[in-house]
């Protein structure tokens, strides 16, 4: 038999072509081929979500010397309950290393690997192994789940590695990557590893319990079939932060070179606090944005519209346009105009040509603005006001 002490040192081609099948997100198999037995697991999706994609994964994040089962406590794992007539489970012969007398278990291991890039951007390496005493049959999967609060995904898988499957054989892993891009995704701060995992003996023996795990791992769903030779169950790695910092879409406007912010007034006023670049730079450090001295409602402080800044981040990062804003909460407009709300902006030039008649990326433009969730946009040929700026305003 195969020794839990061969998986260790990785010296066995054999167990070595299994690790590389399971690192990929491939099938580790011992025997038949996966599909002649394993169980099936109905593997996890995750919609599209802006500014998370998935990318090849890195191979450093598993152990150099893979895992073991050594100096796992008595009563940690998943184990198998009183054996039933007939014959045993075929154990893995035990290394030197190995605790002695320990009886059936299955120990998951999850391991991530989080590389942050500057303040915008972060990879997520992530994996989920399954290492057991004994030959079973199981498949499994890892992914990766949302734990930032207060955000549309929070809670919600946002990728997932592929399934793998064996049969008579006592390993499998699941991989996969992510790169985070934190202009574009408010989630992804806080996050959790997510492994689903089913394990079924090859002769019919009882699973017995599901006992403690190595901290900070922990259980998210119930041990299911308890009793029977089928056992289903998720595991989760616990919280961990991808090192982006708090989503600030100010912030990521005021540092983009592709969006310019015009640090005076259009109409040669003088009011340096209501200019469209200190709205951004005032907002980014959490103050309100202020409205002109010269305007029809005066000085006055507003907070602009979330959906609003990030349209402004995403017309530039997705649909690949540079701009000009000339104004957002300051400059004098009409007398209940949604800038002095904090929720209009205009721009007076795309991909730096001048906004007019003339310029063919207008419809562009505006087509963008409605995308994003503006409802009253104006531009060149709406009427005089319009003539030479684009006028993007949400509700």
């Amino acid at each position: 038999m195969r020794s839990l002490r061969r998986l260790r040192t990785g010296g066995v081609l054999a167990l070595t072509a299994a690790l590389a099948l399971a690192l990929t997100g491939g099938a580790a198999q011992a025997g038949p081929a996966a599909d002649q037995g394993a169980p099936k697991l109905p593997g996890r999706t995750a919609a599209a979500t802006p500014g998370v994609s998935t990318t090849t994964p890195a191979k450093g994040v598993h152990t150099e010397k893979g895992r073991s089962l050594a100096g796992t406590p008595a009563g940690q794992g998943i184990t198998l309950g009183k054996p039933r007539t007939g014959p045993a489970p075929r154990m893995v012969n035990a290394g030197p290393d190995d605790p002695p007398g320990t009886g059936p278990v299955c120990v998951p291991y999850i391991s991530r690997l989080v590389t942050p890039n500057g303040t915008a951007f972060s990879r997520v390496d992530y994996l989920a192994e399954v290492l057991c005493n004994f030959y079973l049959a199981g498949a499994g999967q890892a992914y990766l789940i949302d734990r930032t609060g207060g955000v549309g995904t929070s809670n919600q898988v946002i990728a997932a590695a592929p399934v793998f499957q064996f049969y008579n054989s006592y390993y499998g892993g699941s991989q996969g990557a992510v790169l985070i891009d934190g202009r574009l995704f408010d989630g992804g701060r806080v996050l959790e590893i997510g492994f689903d995992l089913i394990l079924q003996t090859l002769n019919g023996a009882p699973w017995g319990g599901c006992f403690a795990l190595a901290a900070p791992q922990r259980y998210l769903s119930a041990c299911n079939g308890l009793g029977t030779p089928t056992l289903q169950v998720s595991v989760g790695s616990g919280e961990f932060g991808s090192g982006l910092p708090a989503y600030n879409p100010a912030a990521f406007i005021r540092d983009i070179p592709g969006i310019g912010l015009l640090d005076f007034h259009v109409g040669k006023q003088v009011d340096p606090p209501s200019t469209a670049r200190q709205n951004i730079v005032d907002v980014a450090n959490g103050q309100p944005a202020r409205t002109s001295t010269f305007s029809d409602v005066g000085r006055t402080d507003v907070t602009l519209r979330r959906a609003m800044l990030d349209a402004i981040l995403r017309i530039h990062l997705v649909n690949g346009l540079s701009f000009r804003i000339t104004a957002i909460a300051g400059s004098d407009h009409s007398s209940n105009s949604p800038h002095y709300f904090g929720r209009a902006f205009d721009i007076d030039r795309i991909n730096n040509n001048p906004v007019n008649t003339s310029n063919s990326l207008n419809q562009t433009f505006r087509n963008a603005c409605a995308a994003y969730g503006a409802t009253d946009i104006r531009g060149p040929g709406d009427d005089a006001d319009h003539a030479t700026h684009i006028h993007c305003a949400w509700n």
